[in-house]
């Protein structure tokens, strides 16, 4: 039997303060880098949500199209909103695709929000109020989901869904009636339609319907005869295919785009600076996407409850396990795929800290025991606080990017041609529609004869992405060049700021006091006359 904690309504009200909160985290500076697109990804989901004109084929497996479809009934109802008439491609082509991601990322930052009370709801019916309140108030303030949540991507989304579905898996082993089969199955149909590796979740789906035909006193052989483990795969395919229908129309398109990633998956991008595997996992992802505090939390959470099960928590296991085992055997992945798991990861951190007030119950009064509780929750959850202002602050700050861009504007003219190190990767480069127009830097007497007069660096952020001009080009650029422009983001004498060093996403996760602004190192050359 549960013990008393809270009337409902001050647990709603509480909820309530939670979910603002978070929502004001996540739509805090949604505009950073715009009208520059600094953000990548973004563009995959942006760029087909306007394109559904004359059908609804995305052209485009990488990613499942649910996302793409939901972003692109936020534009036409804000155009329907505003008597706009005009094709989405039409109205964007004169406006300028950035006000189209703007709009991604309020979706997004929706999703994100939305999350916060779909957890206390995936919690809250099995491992009570205390454990629900303390994931959701930690879902509230995880830097990962803050940073993640302002992204015009798939990830807030795919974790929204899935944090729902979790809830309908829970009650499957909890309730046991066929609605929650079929909810569970329905909404982990939608995540997958939303992000390919929410399918996962299938995997703990089936162990939840395992464990509640045991609780029946059924055999293994009954299971398999019962139909709502059957309903509930069907259901969860049925929605996939309403959701992403073109990714099996199309199957030839679907089959490149799987193809495709594979390589990358198996082989990486040859990227020296990123990592993977176990330990890359807990030493760098972890803390880096927690905080060093929580990620330790987090871990001690999840032996706690791998030590002491209780309902539901063997089925979370596994789709933990099955999870993690993709993220961390890939070659080629990033921090924000931690976004799968991590309502597992929270719903521990809840029960944790629920048995810990049960605990404490035992050795000091009631009361006590739950300020005692709700101190070390706000403890532990501080640090992320200060994270998320660090990274909005940064945000809110204009990029290195268009501070080079508003320069080179007002003192190199519209045609001129600009020679830029490593000028075929993008994401470290000063971006508008038209210009500039960058070319390969190559040696003063070729940059001469082309009559190129200026040259540009990205440098020191995220070198895999911003490489800067090789020794032999240093060298030159002392003797033959003057440099007339410079924004270095670092501050000295700061601990370095850590980056996913996978991912071209100039804000890091860490020491984000030790930059002033987002964005690379940029430096412009004049290139001297013979």
């Amino acid at each position: 039997r549960r013990e008393p904690f809270a009337p409902m309504k001050s647990r709603l009200l509480l909820l309530l303060l939670l979910t603002l909160s978070g929502g004001w985290l996540r739509y805090q500076n949604l505009d950073f880098g715009l009208p520059g697109l600094y953000r990548p990804d973004e563009e995959y989901l942006v760029s087909r949500a306007i394109s559904f004109e004359e059908d609804l084929n995305p052209n485009f497996a990488v990613y499942p199209a649910l996302q793409m479809y939901v972003q692109a009934a936020a534009l036409q109802t804000r155009s329907w909103w505003n008597k706009d008439t005009r094709p989405l491609s039409e109205k964007f082509a004169a406006e300028g695709i950035h006000t189209a991601h703007l709009s991604g990322r309020e979706v997004a930052a929706g999703f994100g929000t939305l999350t916060i009370p779909a957890i206390y709801w995936a919690a809250s019916a099995t491992y009570g109020p205390v454990a629900a309140l303390a994931s959701a108030a930690s879902m509230t303030v995880a830097t990962i989901h803050v940073r993640e949540s302002k992204y015009a991507t798939t990830d807030a989304a795919a974790t929204f869904w899935l944090t729902l579905a979790i809830g309908a898996m829970l009650r499957v082993l909890s309730d046991g009636r066929l609605r929650y089969s079929l909810l569970a199955g329905a909404l982990t149909g939608l995540a997958i339609a939303t992000k390919y590796p929410s399918g996962a979740l299938l995997a703990g789906l089936a162990f939840a319907h395992v464990g509640a035909r045991w609780r029946e006193g059924r055999s293994l052989w009954r299971t398999f005869r019962d139909i709502r483990p059957w309903l509930t795969l069907y259901t969860a395919c049925v929605v996939t295919f309403l959701g992403t229908p073109y990714t099996f129309i199309d199957w030839q398109e679907t089959v490149q785009g799987f193809e495709y990633q594979s390589g990358f998956v198996a082989r990486g991008v040859g990227n020296p600076y990123s990592s993977w595997g176990w330990e890359w996992f807990l030493t760098r992802v972890l803390p880096d996407s927690f905080g060093p505090e929580l990620a330790l939390v987090l871990v001690l959470a999840t032996l706690w409850v791998f030590l002491r099960p209780r309902l539901g928590t063997w089925s979370l296991l596994i789709f933990l396990a099955t999870a993690l085992v993709g993220i961390t055997q890939s070659r080629y992945t990033f921090y924000r795929y931690i976004m799968i798991p991590l309502p597992v990861f929270l719903i521990f951190f809840g029960i944790l800290m629920a048995d810990l007030r049960r605990a404490l119950m035992i050795m000091m009064p009631r009361p006590l025991a739950a300020l005692a509780t709700g101190l070390l929750v706000v403890v532990l959850l501080v640090p992320c606080l200060i994270r998320d202002y660090k990274l909005n602050r940064l945000l809110s700050r204009r990029d290195s990017r268009e501070v080079a861009l508003q320069w080179i504007g007002e003192n190199i003219a519209p045609r001129e041609i600009i020679a830029a190190t490593d000028h075929g990767t993008p994401y470290g480069k000063p971006q508008a529609r038209g210009r500039p127009r960058f070319v390969a830097l190559a040696s003063p007497e070729e940059l001469r004869r082309k009559g190129v007069r200026w040259i540009l660096s990205d440098s020191d952020i995220l070198p895999f992405y911003s490489k800067g001009p090789t020794p032999a080009q240093r060298r030159w650029l002392e003797t033959e060049a003057i440099m007339r422009f410079e924004v270095d983001p670092r501050k000295p004498n700061t601990p370095p700021p850590l980056f996913d060093e996978a991912d071209a996403f100039y804000v890091p996760l860490r020491h984000g006091s030790s930059i002033k602004r987002p964005g690379p190192r940029i430096r412009i050359w004049e290139l001297l006359p013979e």
